[in-house]
């Protein structure tokens, strides 16, 4: 799955356009016509080509199983959200949509989603308790919920197995601290290899929650300048204004996986599902890959979940058959990706990538410690702020300058917060 990196959002969701958005029709039979036709329901994805081609397979199971719908997917691979907006805007939505986390609640505010907590409620092909807190919680927005998520990927340490093993170093241990990594970062650097490298991962806000700090906590409030957020992004300042991290203008012309696989960085941060071991393998496998967890705060220890949900559009024609064919997908997709954002399938990590058998209790630890963040309507444009007024800035050394002061920083992306948010 590829990764975005929310902070850096490019396409900035406006009120403007989604208040284009059309009603639903309300046709709520769960029937075709009188000659059984089945409902035709299509689903918006930013699959590649690979995963399109593998939920294809998903999609015809399903629609060979029953005679009431049949799914079709429409890829969109490159500017996905401006498209999904102007189709929108249109009143040519998708009957179900893909939203990573960061646009659930700017689509639920602007009517484009259907909130479905209440049929939820009534059903019983999913039992909602089994989802992970972390995972469910990135779909809901203001008590309601508006997606099913099918992947919440926790963030965890990929290292250089092989130069552990040759510099003497132990394994990290499951609890370690952002001082042990930073010990081992420094051991591992040499002429020719960074400890460490990174283009925004891990986000800050794993910082800052270690630290008992937060971007936006759950009541919308900000808190990006608070004395635990602070405390974190000191953390994550000594960590990236280091003689044993490659320079982001370095790293951010290569690729911190391809840095990585070439051997230049001896640690990286990535998604558990990344395809890590199956890239160094195909460029010679000149080395073992290790799996760590996200190394602990003086607060807490715990780490991001990349999460993705199905949201039935407010446009579809058969929001009854539409909310049983995203139940019985759902279920379906819960075997595709790993990690599942649902407890009872965890277990299913190695049969559905042999790739990540040798960390499975590396995953599924992290699993049980990732969160998403709390999220606002205004989510991209906070992001963008983000970016631009601290995390670029940190990442940069302040564009190569030094000085980085990471409190003023934080208190001036607060004030630019509070503006946009209204406090």
């Amino acid at each position: 799955m590829k990764m975005r990196k929310l902070a850096a959002a490019t396409m900035t969701l406006t009120l403007t356009t989604l208040s284009l958005v059309g009603c639903g029709n309300g046709n709520d039979s769960t029937r075709g016509n009188a000659e059984d036709e089945r409902v035709q329901l299509t689903i918006a994805t930013w699959a590649n080509s690979t995963e399109a081609d593998e939920l294809n397979e998903i999609l015809e199971q399903l629609n060979d199983s029953q005679g009431v719908y049949e799914i079709t997917q429409t890829v969109i691979p490159q500017d996905y959200y401006t498209k999904i907006q102007t189709m929108i805007a249109g009143n040519q939505a998708p009957d179900f949509m893909w939203l990573s986390q960061e646009h659930i609640p700017a689509y639920a505010t602007n009517g484009a989603i259907v909130d479905m907590k209440e049929k939820l409620d009534l059903q019983t092909e999913i039992d909602m308790s089994d989802y992970l807190e972390g995972a469910l919680d990135t779909a809901k927005y203001q008590g309601d919920i508006y997606g099913l998520p099918w992947i919440a990927q926790p963030y965890v340490v990929y290292y250089n197995q092989t130069m552990f093993e040759e510099a003497g170093l132990d394994t990290p241990s499951l609890d370690w601290t952002w001082d042990d990594f930073k010990e081992v970062a420094s051991q591992l650097t040499s002429d020719d290899v960074y400890g460490f490298g990174s283009t925004g991962n891990p986000p800050t806000a794993v910082f800052a929650w270690g630290e008992g700090g937060d971007i936006i906590d759950e009541a919308g409030n900000v808190q990006i300048d608070s004395e635990g957020t602070i405390r974190g992004l000191e953390v994550m300042n000594s960590i990236l204004d280091s003689d044993f991290t490659m320079p982001y203008s370095d790293i951010s012309s290569i690729g911190t996986e391809q840095a990585f696989i070439n051997g230049e960085i001896a640690m990286m941060v990535g998604g558990a599902n990344d395809n890590v071991e199956r890239n160094v393998e195909g460029a010679g496998g000149a080395f073992d890959v290790g799996m760590a967890m996200m190394p602990s705060g003086s607060e807490e220890q715990v780490t991001f979940s990349w999460t993705a949900s199905t949201v039935i559009s407010s446009q579809t024609e058969n929001e009854e058959v539409a909310m049983q064919a995203l139940l019985d997908l759902t279920n379906a997709m819960f075997d595709w990706k790993i990690p599942t954002p649902v407890e009872s399938k965890l277990t299913n990590i190695a049969e559905i990538n042999p790739y990540k058998e040798y960390a499975i209790d590396i995953i599924l630890q992290s699993a049980e410690i990732a969160r998403g963040f709390h999220n606002m309507p205004e989510q991209n444009g906070l992001g963008g702020i983000q970016w631009e007024q601290l995390d670029e800035l940190i990442l940069t050394n302040n564009n190569g300058r030094g000085d980085v002061d990471v409190e003023a920083m934080a208190r001036e992306t607060a004030d630019s917060f509070r503006a946009v948010l209204g406090q």
